[in-house]
């Protein structure tokens, strides 16, 4: 159990290293159906919930025979993932992010969601422990699997893309009436 620990922690090991490579290895199982899935990046928790989380989505990934490789293997999916730890009213909330990308670099899936995480002390992210850090790769994994088959998600629903109502914040006029294309910008 320790090695595939360790195997887990040198994948995705570069994720939190602020973007500079590492010599990772790969990891997980032989993924049913041949997709392969690298971790670009765990953004946000402390190294000790980050190694947590690396082991966590190693043993889910396996219940699910997905193949997580390294990042610096070719992949059909990349996922960069985003953690924070908010106090809502003394209690601690993890909210967390996955931005799924194809392998032509677009995004394909924008999974999100938020686990409660107990009270909160002095330190927020101690109040991320293992079962919180399993429900968030369970939900995030059940999602980008279904997405891989091309099935119904028993995940939280994916963040909708941004709309394109509400107040404008800078607008330009029209090309046609200026002959200069400018950007415009408006309230999620």
């Amino acid at each position: 159990m320790a090695a595939v620990l360790l195997i887990a922690a040198c994948a995705l090991g570069g994720c939190a290293n602020g973007g500079a490579a590492s010599n990772a290895y790969a990891m997980a199982g032989s993924g049913g159906n041949g997709a392969t899935v690298a971790f670009e990046s765990i953004d946000g928790p402390p190294p000790q919930v980050f190694d947590r989380m690396v082991g966590v989505l190693s043993s889910e990934s396996k219940l699910r025979d997905l193949a997580i490789v390294s990042r610096e293997s070719a992949a059909a999916y990349r996922v960069r993932s985003y953690l924070s730890a908010q106090v809502v009213r003394g209690k601690t909330v993890i909210a967390w992010v996955w931005d799924v990308y194809d392998a032509n670099q677009e995004r394909a899936l924008r999974l999100s969601g938020e686990e409660p995480a107990g009270k909160t002390g002095r330190d927020a992210w101690a109040a991320a422990d293992d079962l919180v850090l399993r429900k968030i790769a369970q939900a995030g994994l059940s999602g980008l699997t279904s997405m891989i088959n091309g099935g119904p998600s028993d995940a939280p629903p994916p963040a909708s893309a941004p709309s394109r109502q509400g107040p404008a914040v800078a607008s330009a006029p029209e090309p046609e009436e200026s002959g200069v294309v400018a950007l415009g910008y408006s309230a999620n």
